[in-house]
């Protein structure tokens, strides 16, 4: 899936809204490799690379690589408990995407109790456009619904499952890819 996808979520990691960020926590970041690229472009941004342990043992050799190590933190846990807290920024790259609402909002809600309020949220992901109009969201939507329990939304679905989780001031950016940023703020 990285193969398939890194070069369009790299292209949209200009849209993020970093102004003022510290701390970001890269959420079910896997391999370290998107948190590298945010990282890379932000040298006063620090990171944390969160996702199961088994997953972030192999990040530190993707992080040397990217020369950005010195300024990450890798934890193992899973999403589904908690996140790690103290950070301003949460970060996740096609991770809602892969999950039905009441599991997507249990790790929203996680982000939320553990940014706090003023924390910012923000997501690479598909939305899904209206109409008939062919777009690459509506194919893997197919491939959601046929392979695993997630699914694409369209962006009033995106406002109301962030909207439940505990965020306000959601904005969608498109980004000129396939894909959009989402960014909201924890209430």
């Amino acid at each position: 899936m990285a193969n398939l996808t890194n070069g369009i979520k790299n292209a949209a990691i200009p849209f993020l809204p970093l102004d003022g960020a510290r701390t970001i926590v890269d959420v079910g970041g896997a391999d370290g490799t998107m948190l590298a690229a945010i990282l890379s472009g932000h040298p006063g941004l620090r990171g944390i690379l969160f996702d199961l342990p088994h997953v972030v043992a192999d990040a530190p050799k993707t992080l040397t690589e990217q020369g950005v190590m010195d300024r990450v933190c890798c934890l193992g846990g899973d999403f589904f408990e908690s996140v790690p807290g103290g950070a301003d920024s949460y970060f996740l790259s096609f991770v809602i995407h892969d999950w039905p609402d009441d599991a997507a909002r249990r790790i929203l809600g996680n982000i939320a109790a553990a940014g706090g309020s003023g924390a910012r949220l923000m997501m690479i992901e598909f939305v899904v456009l209206p109409g008939d109009s062919p777009h690459m969201s509506k194919m893997i939507d197919l491939t959601m619904l046929g392979m695993l329990a997630g699914r694409e939304r369209p962006e009033e679905d995106w406002r109301e499952l962030l909207t439940s989780a505990g965020f306000t001031g959601i904005g969608v950016v498109p980004t000129g890819t396939p894909l959009s940023v989402i960014h909201a703020t924890v209430r």
